[in-house]
């Protein structure tokens, strides 16, 4: 029993050394550092254009589309069925962090909205040149490196994916006469998010 007694003894005795031994050997690292972030962000419409996207069509600008850095309101006058206008929102950014076109809203509430007639489609420019209308309402990623602005109008290196366009256009259906509405303008508002593109 003795000798159980003074192993007992002796494991205690050795794991209070080791607890001892640890905590002398133990030592607080301390890092200090200082971060500088110097991003900017400024993504915005540099520019609308009804010269661009096929121009105008048969449509009338009633005024010249007017826009800030995320929004651009238009109001157009179709005379007939089939008749459209474009316009184009040309996007900057002048910040240092890449950005992405997110979302556009503002198609949903204009198509909705009297004349249901005329319908507005956002789309892209397409490698051709012509109008090609893409699904960019939900989760867009049109990138837009930071320093990256679109050309002028005009300048055939217009970078495409900077370019939003938008088309309004009196649909005319297959087989259907159309109707004339009494009212044949549309006013509309397209709102663009951007978000930073990782």
């Amino acid at each position: 029993m003795k000798k159980k007694n003074w192993i007992v003894i002796a494991l205690c005795v050795a794991i209070v050394g080791m607890g001892i031994g640890f905590a002398a050997l133990a030592q607080n690292l301390q890092i200090s550092a200082t971060a500088n972030i110097t991003g900017e962000w400024d993504v915005r419409i540099v520019d609308v254009s009804t010269t661009c996207g096929g121009g105008i069509g048969d449509g009338v600008f009633v005024a010249p589309p007017s826009f800030d850095g995320t929004s651009a309101t238009f109001e157009v006058d179709l005379p007939h069925p089939g008749a459209y206008a474009t316009f184009c929102m040309l996007l900057g950014n002048y910040g240092n962090i890449p950005a992405r076109l997110n979302s556009i809203t503002g198609i949903t509430a204009a198509n909705s909205s009297a004349p249901s007639e005329i319908q507005v489609s956002v789309g892209i420019r397409g490698w051709n040149g012509n109008f090609r209308t893409v699904d960019i309402t939900e989760n867009t990623i049109i990138s837009i490196p930071g320093g990256a602005v679109s050309h002028p109008v005009g300048n055939s290196d217009m970078t495409t994916d900077h370019v939003i366009y938008v088309r309004v256009e009196w649909i005319v259906e297959d087989g259907i006469e159309s109707v004339i509405p009494d009212v044949t303008t549309k006013t509309a508002t397209i709102n663009l998010n951007y978000v930073q593109h990782t």
